[in-house]
């Protein structure tokens, strides 16, 4: 039996390669890692199960799913587009697992969403940002699954299980959190949440093996916009909600299916920032 430690790098290993879109099937990728380590696929693939919830190819298609959710919410892409970048040869296909997966047709999914938001109120005492492709961020992080109400544990857990490496690893303190599908359109109404700290020695650290527990995330060169909020008034739950539909809405931006990202400024003025990819 594999130890704690190396089967929570796997499972975690399997999951980045999901939501990141491997070509290969996740089935087929359990399978590559268990071949390397002599141990059998059902047993890498019960421990998939038991840390994350449900086996792998239930949780690449939550992953599609999610995806897709996002783009009919914020994007004008046609539905077989949608379906197709999420892995699905055909339309067909694609609304099948869909309507399976939400009770709803992706068609009327997009359409009660943007009925239920015909006006949309701007974003008061925020500021509008937005920021061109730059310099892609190093992040040191460790993945949670849960309640939005539960991801101030997440960040309290984080420092106290990894306070050593954060404090050798990221000087000053730039922490990150990643948001990775809208919890809303989620049946069991989980996120999936990213504790992150900016690396700030690129070179000190092994990006073939990170810190015990955690692992490395390199933000993508893409454009974002967003908002930045006053110190204490950020609400996490509402502003993500409100900064995506006023992105969209308001201002005719695309949201991709990428990560949000909300930016601390803790030690300036303790605004937070939060932004999204955009097309």
């Amino acid at each position: 039996m594999l130890p704690g430690f190396e089967t929570q790098v796997l499972v975690e290993r399997a999951v980045r390669s999901i939501e990141s879109g491997i070509d290969d099937g996740a089935v087929e990728y359990i399978r590559a890692i268990a071949r390397q380590l002599d141990i059998s696929h059902h047993h890498l693939h019960r421990t998939f199960a038991v840390a994350v919830g449900e086996p792998p190819g239930a949780y690449r298609r939550r992953v599609s799913m999610h995806a897709a959710a996002l783009r009919l919410q914020w994007s004008h892409e046609p539905i077989g587009r949608i379906g197709y970048a999420v892995g699905y040869a055909s339309q067909a296909a694609f609304t099948r697992v869909f309507d399976r997966f939400f009770g709803i047709l992706p068609g009327r999914y997009r359409t009660r969403y943007g009925q239920a938001r015909l006006s949309v109120p701007p974003i008061e005492r925020a500021q509008f940002i937005q920021v061109d492709d730059g310099r892609p961020l190093l992040l040191l992080a460790k993945r949670y699954r849960g309640y939005t109400e539960d991801i101030d544990d997440f960040w309290r857990d984080f420092f106290t299980r990894f306070g050593s490496a954060i404090d050798r690893y990221s000087t000053p303190l730039r922490r990150v959190g990643l948001i990775y599908n809208d919890w809303r359109a989620d049946p069991d109404n989980l996120v999936r949440y990213d504790c992150c700290v900016v690396v700030g020695n690129t070179d000190a650290v092994d990006i073939n093996n990170p810190p015990e527990g955690l692992h490395l995330v390199l933000s993508r060169e893409r454009q974002y916009a967003g908002y930045r909020f006053p110190a204490q008034s950020y609400e996490r739950r509402q502003a993500y909600v409100d900064v995506g539909d006023s992105l969209f809405f308001r201002r005719s931006l695309a949201v991709t299916e990428d990560p949000a990202m909300e930016l601390y400024d803790e030690v300036g003025s303790g605004e937070t920032t939060l932004l999204y990819a955009v097309e």
